[in-house]
């Protein structure tokens, strides 16, 4: 039996840790009811981190960060990756190709997807084993420290369905009190941290009419002009980007990584897609745990 001194300790800590988040989310919230405030603090954030003093950021804590080492998973995958070409890809346009997910793999996220029932599922590695061992995998977290330059934070993952755009849509529940950001069928750009990187897997078949992601090779490293347009026009881009404008389609497994400052976006959809993100980055502190409206069955 624990002594009573370390009872109350972990009481106050989880009291300390739910006041911590209802507070986080509270602000958050707050600020995606107000949009113009909200837009002012995205910008705002944006211009700091990544604008001209971004490379002096992203050498600082390079050199002076102290994440401590993830480690890695004995689950064997993608041993026919190219390390090397994959972050000469991300450094040069802002993403690159990775190695398929077998099916085996893919059918057991869909599974634990299946139970929860929701439209989104926030850190699914904590409840998920292939998706927590997805996130150490050795070889994607070859590419993540190469590309960051240092050891970095496993920052969320995210499990997401997209469905079709109808006029009578069949929606699943949510589970957490929403945040919107923005349209994510509008070409934006994120600023998760000075430095990021994001993979992305397709757990089913993406067509030009799954709402397949979108992005804009190259528009990782923005003028102040550009950071101040945190959205873009479909019109705008096709007009300025042109052919950079590439849209990543794949059948369920197919990875990618993605530093999500550059611009892109999710195509309208007319068949349903299930997603799987996972996002590292160089410094940013992880996020409390999201509060939960209901819980899932």
């Amino acid at each position: 039996m624990e002594p009573e001194a370390v009872v109350n300790q972990k009481f106050n800590d989880k009291r300390m840790k739910s006041f911590y988040s209802q507070s986080y989310y509270f602000l958050r919230i707050f600020l995606h009811k107000n949009r113009w405030l909200l837009r002012f603090t995205q910008i705002l954030r944006a211009l700091i981190i990544l604008g001209p003093f971004r490379e002096q950021i992203v050498r600082y804590f390079q050199k002076f960060g102290n994440n401590k080492p993830l480690p890695v998973s004995e689950l064997v995958l993608f041993s026919n990756l190219d390390v090397d070409e994959a972050v000469r890809n991300i450094n040069a346009k802002g993403f690159s190709d990775g190695e398929k997910l077998s099916e085996e793999y893919v059918d057991k996220i869909i599974e634990f997807s299946n139970k929860i029932n929701a439209m989104k599922i926030m850190n699914p590695h904590k409840d998920c084993k292939v998706i927590d061992e997805l996130s150490r995998n050795e070889k994607i977290m070859q590419v993540v420290r190469r590309y960051l330059g240092a050891e970095p934070r496993l920052w969320l993952t995210e499990l997401r369905w997209t469905l079709p755009k109808l006029e009578n849509p069949v929606e699943l529940p949510s589970i957490y009190e929403e945040i919107i950001q923005h349209d994510a069928c509008a070409f934006h750009y994120d600023s998760l941290d000075c430095k990021s990187l994001t993979v992305f897997i397709y757990l089913t078949d993406v067509d030009v009419d799954s709402g397949p992601h979108v992005h804009i090779e190259g528009t990782q490293n923005k003028s102040m002009k550009d950071l101040m347009n945190l959205i873009i026009s479909d019109s705008n881009a096709q007009k300025k980007y042109g052919r950079r404008i590439k849209t990543v389609l794949g059948k369920a497994g197919t990875v990618f990584f993605e530093d999500t400052s550059i611009y892109h976006k999710v195509a309208t959809s007319q068949k349903a897609r299930l997603l799987l993100m996972i996002d590292y980055v160089l410094q940013r502190s992880i996020p409390p745990e999201r509060p939960i409206l209901k819980q899932p069955h």
